[in-house]
């Protein structure tokens, strides 16, 4: 692993990342769930959309994703992934975080979750705070990158992430994991 993330700054255009934001649906939106599907407001407190596996737009999406997981996994990770993948979009408005986490499963699945991705989808003005920031002691890329609209960012799934809480507006990101089998 030479790096811990890959970034591309501004990278999404702007009419895809509208295309991505206008699929949250608040007849669609779930609480954002912790750990095994639990709800803890004091962990998370945002709303999302689930773009289950297999479906038309995991699929659209996945060919406007899978070139940059493609090229930090060559670049940075090498790990061993198997084409699986899920995603979300984030909605994170006054008040919403996302406290420490990592998005690895502990379970005795075949495939599990190896790289990350979160792909900024709100321009910085429409919000402010909701920082997406990497635990202490691994550096975070520039909030002026991490927050301008249509930047990606790709890491492993077990490194420590949180979104600091949203003081003003709606900060919508989409989020993805891309699998592989269970480590050796």
């Amino acid at each position: 692993m030479n790096s811990w993330w890959y970034a591309w700054d501004a990278e999404v255009s702007d009419i895809d990342c509208e295309q991505i934001k206008s699929l949250f649906h608040a007849e669609a939106t779930q609480k954002g769930k912790v750990g095994n599907n639990s709800l803890n407001k004091n962990i998370r407190s945002s709303k999302v959309v689930g773009l289950p596996y297999g479906s038309e737009i995991n699929n659209k999406i996945n060919t406007l994703i899978e070139k940059y997981i493609v090229m930090a996994n060559s670049e940075c990770f090498g790990f061993d992934l198997n084409g699986f993948r899920e995603f979300q979009i984030a909605e994170y408005k006054e008040g919403s975080h996302y406290d420490n986490h990592f998005d690895m499963r502990m379970d005795n699945r075949a495939s599990v979750r190896k790289l990350g991705v979160t792909v900024q989808l709100s321009d910085s003005t429409e919000y402010k705070g909701g920082e997406f920031m990497f635990s202490d002691d691994i550096d975070t890329p520039s909030q002026d990158i991490i927050k301008q609209k249509g930047t990606v960012i790709v890491f492993p799934s077990f490194l420590y992430h949180r979104v600091m809480p949203v003081s003003r507006g709606k900060r919508y990101s989409l989020v993805g994991w891309y699998e592989g089998n269970n480590w050796k």
